[in-house]
């Protein structure tokens, strides 16, 4: 028998309590996201389907070191309505005037901020049946270029943009089942692409994107040495041997980078391990131990203040979920 596969509603909200479970419901973008400023982690998601455009409006509230790789077949391209701190997106600063291009060949890394409202258009010009439109999108392609990165846009159509989004968002939420009717739907898809390359008018004669700095690539490499390793990096000076950098270097890199220590993004990094493998462990000691923590009092005193949870309670709920599956 043939397997039915689940519709998918044109209108989906998700409130996440996780960052995982966030990443997550960005599929095509083969997110993975690293908490790094403390405290509890509360983001939404909320996804708009309207032929070959989907809109991605994302939430978080702390800063969260990201990195993905968007499917191909579909372009990304973010629309910043709240930027609130450091933001970096390929290691250009990120600002609400600039609009913020995801997809390319070799992936992205985004330095959101703890105040963050991104309105994120994913669009797949193959699924387009309007030639005008492929034209459009053409034409879009052509602007953004192939590489992720920051790309200065004029602030007046910026913004004339961002008031389109918003009524567009705010009307098909109000009242999902619009959508429903094709010709609504087709008008949906039409305002978005068609706003998209009036914003775009021109950019393509002068990229002003700038490229990444030295420190950027250093941080990048440290991520890349974390996330290939089956064991992380313990303190910084272990960090340091594993790189042949300095200490100083290293220290200078993170300050600008991420507005941390190196030290702070390791602890990070390894209170996420511990979390993932709770859902598994045998005990809060045996997660802890394996990325270690051998101090618990401190060890649960930086999970609460990271997480806004005791292990034990993390423990607890995951097992209570896993029971329920």
């Amino acid at each position: 028998m043939q397997a039915v596969h689940p519709v998918r509603p044109a209108v989906d909200i998700h409130c996440c309590r996780s960052i995982d479970e966030q990443a997550r419901l960005l599929e095509s973008w083969n997110q993975t996201y690293c908490q790094i400023s403390r405290g509890v982690f509360d983001g939404s998601v909320s996804s708009v389907r309207a032929g070959a455009v989907r809109i991605l409006v994302e939430r978080m509230n702390r800063t969260v070191y990201q990195r993905g790789c968007v499917d191909p077949s579909r372009i990304a391209v973010g629309i910043p309505f709240q930027l609130e701190g450091h933001a970096l997106l390929c290691g250009q600063v990120s600002h609400l005037d600039g609009l913020h291009v995801f997809s390319g060949p070799g992936g992205f890394e985004f330095l959101s901020p703890d105040k963050h409202v991104v309105v994120n258009l994913e669009i797949a010009p193959l699924e387009l049946t309007d030639p005008l439109l492929r034209l459009a999108m053409d034409q879009v392609q052509q602007a953004l270029g192939n590489e992720p990165g920051v790309l200065n846009a004029d602030p007046a159509r910026l913004q004339a943009f961002r008031t389109t989004l918003a009524r567009l968002l705010d009307t098909v939420t109000s009242t999902p089942s619009m959508l429903a009717d094709a010709g609504v739907c087709a008008s949906f898809e039409r305002s978005v692409i068609m706003g998209l390359s009036e914003l775009l008018l021109d950019v393509g004669e002068a990229d002003t994107r700038s490229g990444p700095s030295r420190n950027w690539k250093l941080v990048g490499t440290v991520r890349e040495l974390v996330e290939a390793s089956a064991d992380c990096p313990l303190s910084v000076a272990e960090l340091c041997l594993r790189l042949g950098v300095s200490r100083r270097t290293v220290q200078y890199a993170f300050d600008e980078i991420l507005g941390t220590n190196p030290a702070s993004y390791l602890r990070a990094v390894r209170l996420d391990r511990v979390r993932k493998d709770l859902l598994h462990a045998g005990s809060v000691t045996d997660a802890a131990t394996r990325w270690g923590f051998w101090h618990f009092g401190h060890f649960s005193n930086d999970y609460r203040e990271q997480f806004g949870e005791l292990p034990s309670e993390t423990l607890r709920r995951l097992r209570s979920g896993a029971g329920r599956a």
